[in-house]
């Protein structure tokens, strides 16, 4: 056989006829997956492929999470900035609220967590887990905020159907006014 003295194309001859012949195998580097199957055409394989990276569960995005809070503390702390105050916090994981985890929209998740703050109050942080799959999550700090402190809500969430987005909803807190003072009525008769 000719081919297989070539350097570099006797491999290629032998990856075709097993191709051909026996199947296909398909090793990910990405996932760590070997994926074996028997297809006809390779957009069957590519589809099996794609099924697998959807694959993502809410659960999954927890889990990421909270390592990445872990990752990003030092010595047990979570340092944020806050935008509103213009200070940084230091903040101690508490915990996620794997009831309130969704999917916004392809491929982002919502992750709420709490917190408890050197300060001595505890702080609602939302999060946003981006990815196609595990492999490829990651948390835009930009969009951190803070959602509560000690219950009190800054902003709700509403759902653009239009859209099919999810829109944070600023909640308008009522400025006291000041007190106007009584002036005493004249006495005209």
């Amino acid at each position: 056989m000719y081919l297989f003295k070539m350097p570099g194309k006797g491999l290629a001859a032998v990856a075709v006829v097993l191709m051909m012949y026996g199947g296909i195998v398909l090793i990910s580097l990405e996932t760590n997956t070997l994926y074996t199957a028997f297809a006809d055409h390779p957009e069957q394989m590519v589809r099996l492929k794609e099924k697998e990276k959807s694959m993502v569960t809410l659960e999954d995005v927890a889990k990421f999470a909270e390592e990445y809070i872990q990752k990003n503390s030092k010595d047990g702390l979570f340092k944020y900035y806050d935008k509103n105050t213009r200070k940084e916090m230091e903040l101690i994981f508490d915990k996620i609220h794997r009831e309130k985890l969704a999917q916004t929209k392809k491929n982002e998740y919502f992750v709420c967590v709490n917190f408890k703050g050197k300060d001595g109050k505890t702080y609602d942080l939302d999060f946003f887990v981006e990815g196609k799959s595990k492999s490829y999550f990651n948390i835009n700090k930009k969009n951190i905020s803070i959602h509560k402190v000690n219950g009190k809500e800054y902003y709700t969430w509403t759902h653009n159907e239009k859209k099919d987005i999810w829109v944070k909803k600023i909640i308008e807190t009522e400025k006291k006014q000041p007190e106007k003072p009584e002036y005493p009525k004249p006495d005209y008769p």
